[in-house]
């Protein structure tokens, strides 16, 4: 149980590396913290800082993601997991899918409160995404799509984010677990759900300018 909670609490430290902060800090010399909406995530570097910044934020947050999950994978082939003592109960059994799961819970946590920033962070949706891709690629492949396609369509980030956010549980459900295909995690499916909600809450703001159609459209620069 040791080695599975250091796991959880090494995805939530990868995912509060403040990508978005230390790329406007250290190479436009700008807290995007005080600009904009005030997030640290890849929208908001977008529209401060332009492309490059934007791109490598996404990529960097989605990296973060990734690199915890695929290191819960690495663990769950190589070392013994045991379901946090339940492999040892005929009652419950947290299999190999609440492990990645949970991974990727925390790696999304960290990102939206990070220890290193006085706990005030992004809204998660490229973090959430990169975890998939530790998953298993066909999977990120999938969510990856449908965000492009929503966003293609309504040109909306927060909207796509929303959108793509649903894909989740079926996808943890399929694709989480010792297996690559056909895991039918029901433990994955219960705490992609969790996941699905947090970053709903998070995006309560961008929620509540959609439906008055006041949200920033994908590319809307912003003044520093």
């Amino acid at each position: 149980m040791l080695y599975e909670l250091l796991l959880l609490l090494f995805s939530y430290l990868c995912g509060s590396i403040p990508v978005g902060y230390l790329i406007g800090k250290f190479f436009y010399n700008v807290d995007i913290r005080k600009h904009g909406s005030g997030n640290i995530g890849a929208a908001n570097a977008f529209r401060l800082l332009g492309k490059k910044a934007g791109i490598g934020t996404m990529i960097g947050d989605m990296l973060k993601g990734a690199i915890a999950t695929f290191t819960t994978r690495i663990y769950l082939w190589c070392g013994n997991y045991n379901g946090f003592g339940t492999y040892q109960s005929n009652n419950i059994i947290l299999d190999s899918g609440f492990l990645l799961a949970m991974s990727a819970l925390m790696a999304i946590i960290g990102h939206s409160y990070p220890v290193w920033l006085k706990f005030k962070g992004g809204k998660s949706a490229s973090v959430g995404a990169g975890a998939l891709l530790g998953i298993n690629p066909i999977a990120f492949t999938i969510c990856f799509g449908v965000w492009v396609i929503a966003l293609i369509i309504s040109r909306y980030t927060s909207l796509s984010n929303l959108i793509t956010a649903l894909t989740a549980p079926p996808l943890y459900w399929y694709f989480a677990g010792d297996r690559f295909f056909n895991n039918q995690s029901l433990w994955a499916l219960y705490v992609s759900l969790v996941i699905v909600v947090f970053i709903y809450l998070r995006h309560h703001e961008n929620i509540k300018r959609l439906i008055q159609g006041n949200e920033r459209k994908f590319g809307q620069k912003e003044k520093l």
